[in-house]
């Protein structure tokens, strides 16, 4: 009686799913895996949740969120599918002779912010340094430094 009313059950259920296609990739959780679905994927819908969607995909089973799919909607799922406005493409700017832009003075480098960044640069200013005190025998010679 109780493998009876299992079936029923498992029966009922895969009656009430319904086939829903994704909108964009997105990862499917699954109990012991994560899987990714590519959009444009029909996927079995068995329970749905504020945010979440539990499907099935294959032999898959687990949560995306509910924005991966084609059609939702906080009242039912049996709902028309939402489509986006569609704008046309902005009209290109008209080319107009310019000069080219005078090149911009490079930017200060960023300070570390980590004790390795700070070491790394305590480092390279004492070379700088030690190359500026450091005497080299032809510079008596070519009369430099």
């Amino acid at each position: 009686m109780k493998l009876l009313f299992a079936l029923l059950c498992l029966s009922a259920g895969a009656a009430l799913a319904e086939d829903a296609t994704l909108v964009a990739n997105t990862v499917l959780r699954t109990a012991h895996s994560l899987v990714i679905l590519k959009a444009g994927t029909t996927v079995q819908v068995l329970a749905r949740n504020d945010k979440t969607v539990t499907i099935k995909s294959g032999d898959k089973t687990g949560q995306i969120p509910v924005s991966a799919l084609e059609a939702y909607s906080d009242a039912d799922m049996m709902s028309a599918p939402r489509t986006a406005p569609v704008t046309p493409p902005p009209a290109p700017a008209p080319v107009a002779a310019t000069l080219p832009a005078p090149a911009a003075a490079p930017a200060e480098p960023r300070k570390a912010q980590t004790m390795y960044g700070k070491a790394v640069e305590k480092a390279r200013d004492n070379a700088a340094s030690h190359e500026k005190t450091l005497v080299q025998p032809t510079d008596e010679i070519l009369g430099g430094k």
